[in-house]
């Protein structure tokens, strides 16, 4: 194993839990691939609870490194912090409340480079608070030439699950609002580098009571939109731009709105994962009343489902 390129595992953490924490470092230290480094960074230096228990495993395990913001950052700026500490040919993201199937960073290196890629994610299970899988999320195209094709309609390569090569990563996260891996990724390609997604569920996204219900959904469709209609015609749009074009665009109504259609559509899922076809067909069914905004956002996601489907 020491043979293999080191891996570096970014990890920012905020306010997990100390079960969801201990869950998810442990499953990146447990990995069958063993060669890695796991950069820990806390945005929330008043959360010594997941502090000491990142301490903990870091007397016994010394891949762990340890970084505490003096202030919260936000996602992009802590992910730019781990990758300026660490030292890996390929990186790999991590949530701190998700969990990585034992196997996670071995399948995705191999994927990597039998295909030729530069940036990969993969299939999610998505699981509650309990850890109770909801659903699986597999409606997302594999290859780089069907990816391309998806990103230039919606974000189809999962956050949570990406591993690649440092040179990619070295473009940087930029503070887009809401949307900084679609931003990232779209530069990606248009910097000549290759994006796919291994087609096999590595991750346990934990889908939270505040992931699913908060108010900013609205705005980060409406961020994807922008960023989506730039790409198209070759353009990168400066952040100021993009917050720009999100406050003359913004409504609350359709907002909130947007929101509970969103939540509609996840107890849909969830209904017709657990067998309930009527009732999950019902709270779909009541999406088009409340938010054509969600039906457009649907029909991108069934847009990208067809490309899976025709390659």
């Amino acid at each position: 194993m020491t043979s293999l390129p080191l891996v570096s595992v970014l990890m920012p953490c905020y306010r997990e839990t100390a079960d969801e924490f201990s869950e998810s470092l442990d499953s990146i230290l447990l990995q069958t691939y063993s060669r890695i480094e796991v950069i820990i960074v806390f945005d929330d230096p008043n959360n010594d609870v997941l502090y000491r228990i990142a301490e903990s495993r870091a007397d016994y395990d010394n891949r762990i490194r340890l970084i505490k913001n003096e202030r919260n950052l936000g996602l992009s700026k802590a992910l730019t912090k781990a990758f300026e500490f660490s030292h890996g040919e390929y990186i790999c993201r991590m949530d701190s409340d998700d969990i990585s199937v034992k196997y996670r960073i071995e399948h995705q290196f191999d994927y990597l480079r039998e295909n030729n890629l530069d940036l990969i994610g993969s299939y999610l299970n998505a699981i509650n608070e309990n850890g109770e899988v909801l659903y699986l999320v597999d409606a997302i195209p594999s290859s780089a030439a069907s990816v391309k094709r998806a990103l230039a309609i919606r974000n189809c390569v999962p956050h949570p699950s990406w591993f690649g090569k440092r040179a990619v990563f070295e473009l940087g996260y930029r503070s887009v609002p809401l949307a900084e891996d679609y931003d990232l990724l779209l530069r990606a390609l248009q910097a000549g580098f290759s994006v796919g997604n291994v087609p096999e569920p590595l991750i346990y996204y934990r889908m939270t009571a505040d992931s699913i219900s908060r108010k900013n959904l609205y705005d980060q469709y409406l961020v994807s939109r922008i960023l989506s209609s730039a790409y198209k015609r070759g353009h990168s749009l400066d952040v100021k731009e993009i917050a720009v074009r999100i406050s003359f665009r913004s409504d609350q109504r359709v907002s909130m709105n947007y929101l509970k259609a969103n939540n509609w559509f996840n107890n849909g899922l969830q209904l017709l994962t657990a067998g309930k076809k009527m009732q999950g067909l019902f709270q779909l069914a009541r999406i088009p009343f409340i938010s054509r905004a969600y039906c457009k956002n649907l029909f991108n996601m069934v847009r990208v489902v067809a490309i899976k489907r025709l390659g």
